[in-house]
């Protein structure tokens, strides 16, 4: 008898083992946009979307991986604009130019977590779109940002590991809409 308790014992913690909790993340993307500053002390304003369908950026797997999900615990769309700003600023954007006003919208497309098991490790897929939308005086210019990464763990990532990459995978794709030459062209012309 005592084998059978010890069996079903071991059989209980393994699959508990198994068995993820959610996780909240805080948003925090910093900047660090390089290149010419090109705002040559232009006004511009900064709007943000989040256009996403699901508060939820995805499931850390595991045997109950629909409870097990991964969702924001602050406003996505504030933070973004707050590093956007943040950018601009370093760009050279602050408001002292007689220059044409800018107007920019950020859409937040897609920021998404999608976990698979390969042997013993886990997979973890991140992606992240952008559409940058800036509007001087009538002129319009569109730009897409992309960013994809992907890391392997032997155990599925704490919480503050995964807001670790969720943040460095949006700050990389907020420097490199702002370290668009075409942006920077754009803005030079108008």
């Amino acid at each position: 008898m005592s084998r059978l308790l010890f069996a079903i014992i071991l059989s209980v913690g393994l699959l508990s083992g198994c068995a993820l909790s959610p996780q909240t993340i805080h948003i925090n993307p910093q900047a660090q946009a390089t290149g010419p500053a090109y705002g040559q002390g232009r006004q511009i304003s900064v709007q943000v979307e989040d256009k996403r369908a699901s508060q939820i950026l995805g499931t850390r797997g595991g045997v109950y991986d629909d409870t097990s999900t991964i969702s924001i615990n602050n406003d996505l769309a504030a933070a973004v604009q707050s590093t956007a700003l943040d950018a601009l600023q370093q760009l050279g954007f602050n408001g002292k130019s007689s220059a044409q006003p800018a107007q920019m919208l950020i859409s937040i497309e897609t920021l998404t977590y999608t976990t698979r098991q390969k042997s013993l490790m886990h997979i973890v897929d991140l992606e992240t779109v952008l559409k940058v939308t800036t509007i001087i005086a009538g002129s319009v210019h569109e730009g897409s940002y992309q960013t994809q990464g992907q890391q392997e763990f032997s155990h599925p990532p704490e919480a503050s590991k995964n807001a670790s990459m969720i943040n460095k995978l949006l700050s990389d794709t907020i420097d490199r809409a702002f370290s668009d030459p075409n942006l920077a062209r754009f803005m030079l012309k108008h």
